[in-house]
């Protein structure tokens, strides 16, 4: 055999072998990791399926199961893990708050009772006092439901004509029938006159504690009644009818036991 061609398998074998080390020899960059996406895991959360309105009884006609992400579970939240009969336990729940049609139900917003939703909503200690207002005396009739208000007594004396404020920032719990901001006991208001201002006279339940409950009782004896829509600020923070400057004086003139006479009579 010629050495020329020797010397050419001899390249040829080499020049493979280098191809077959470069082949299979590490590159230096790592291998692709396979990344595994972590799927979140779900439970159903009891929600609202039509909207509640502040009064409503709670019922499967108003309750559904939702499917909810875990990580987005607050510990408020109604579960079917925790309560898979849930349900079926708030017959009896009444919601204290409007809760809207997919908002989870909160037990903080009920209370369960089987008495009537005005009883259901008051809070511990007050009392429903009702007084019959015109659209005249209650802020041309656009007070409703939920709104704070000051209790004015209008009524003559030897002095004159005199008025005074009896209570501060109580809160309206109802307007007639209406417990909610819309409709009846929060139901949706009439489309053809939604939030409509009643126009004659009405019935407004308020929120007062005891003593302001006996304050107004004697004062209804004495004169008109007015109410005067109040505003409430966000930096008052304390519940509605039970700020200190709020409460009914004990030694008030009105209070059971005292002297019925005008402010101007007291300052002589």
């Amino acid at each position: 055999m010629k050495i020329s061609r020797i010397l050419l398998i001899a390249v040829a074998l080499l020049a493979g072998g280098l191809a077959a080390f470069l082949a299979t020899r590490p590159s230096g960059e790592p291998a692709p990791q396979q990344v595994v996406v972590a799927q979140d895991t779900h439970s159903k959360v009891l929600i609202a399926k039509a909207n509640i309105g502040l009064g409503d009884r709670l019922s499967a006609t108003n309750l559904d199961w939702q499917d909810w992400p875990d990580s987005a579970i607050r510990p408020e939240y109604i579960t079917d893990k925790a309560s898979p009969d849930a349900i079926t336990q708030m017959k009896d729940a009444v919601a204290r708050y409007a809760i809207f049609t997919g908002e989870p139900i909160e037990n903080a917003k009920l209370v369960h009772t089987d008495q009537g939703y005005l009883s259901a909503v008051l809070d511990k200690g007050m009392r429903g006092v009702s007084l019959s207002v015109d659209a005249a005396s209650a802020s041309g009739g656009f007070i409703v439901p939920n709104d704070h208000v000051d209790v004015i007594l209008s009524r003559s004396t030897p002095q004159g004509q005199q008025a005074e404020t009896l209570l501060s920032n109580v809160r309206v719990l109802a307007i007639n029938a209406r417990l909610g901001e819309t409709g009846t006991n929060g139901a949706p208001a009439d489309p053809n006159a939604p939030q409509a201002p009643f126009a004659n006279t009405a019935i407004a339940t308020l929120e007062l504690d005891p003593s302001q409950a006996e304050t107004v009782a004697n004062a209804v004896q004495l004169g008109k009644l007015s109410l005067s829509l109040d505003r409430r600020l966000p930096a008052q923070s304390e519940r509605p009818g039970r700020h200190p400057a709020q409460r009914a004086d004990p030694h008030h003139p009105l209070r059971p036991g005292g002297q019925h006479h005008g402010r101007n009579a007291e300052q002589r």
